[in-house]
């Protein structure tokens, strides 16, 4: 391996094929959701493990980079509404280490978002929203698991969620996505 940053080919795939295997594996006793409608691309999206336990789970809706349709859902087992107020600040810009970043977090914690309801495996489920028609978020609680919602250019009122328990086809999108993006397709 390389110590200047970069893998080879050979070493970035089975770093790949190692988390592969790692989200198969937790996938088994984590619940994930996906958009029961969906047809355009999908992939897995941002997994995080603490100390070995997985906290949370994304599966993403659309194409990354290409300005159309998007719904990222997220599962955690942390606060849904800090997860999701963490996102409309970082779509602001901000990380966490800008000095703005804790204090626009906790005014996003604070704003009223309006409630809508949003199918999660068929029963109606109540979700916390902000944003407007082109981008916005949503959080709720099910069965002590946050789930928090991102979407882009796509209207709220289609998003119906099922748990996916078949994790491959989103693993197969996000190694298309990322055979393309590093040239290799």
């Amino acid at each position: 391996m390389r110590f200047a940053g970069r893998l080879s080919p050979d070493e970035f795939w089975e770093r790949n094929r190692a988390l592969d295997q790692q989200v198969r594996d937790a996938a088994l006793s984590f619940p994930a959701y996906g958009l029961k409608e969906w047809t355009d691309p999908i992939m897995l999206g941002h997994w995080e493990w603490q100390d070995d336990t997985l906290v949370l789970a994304g599966l993403g809706h659309g194409a990354p980079d290409t300005g159309g349709p998007s719904v990222d859902v997220l599962t955690t087992v942390h606060d849904p509404v800090g997860k999701a107020a963490s996102l409309v600040v970082s779509a602001l810009g901000l990380t966490p280490l800008d000095d703005e970043y804790r204090r626009r977090r906790r005014e996003v914690e604070a704003a009223e978002g309006r409630t809508v309801l949003i199918p999660v495996d068929g029963p109606a489920v109540s979700f916390v929203v902000w944003g407007g028609q082109e981008r916005w978020w949503a959080a709720a609680t099910i069965a002590n698991f946050g789930i928090v919602l991102e979407g882009r250019r796509y209207p709220l009122d289609r998003v119906a969620l099922i748990r996916i328990s078949d994790v491959e086809p989103y693993l197969s999108g996000r190694n298309a996505y990322l055979r393309a993006f590093r040239g290799e397709a």
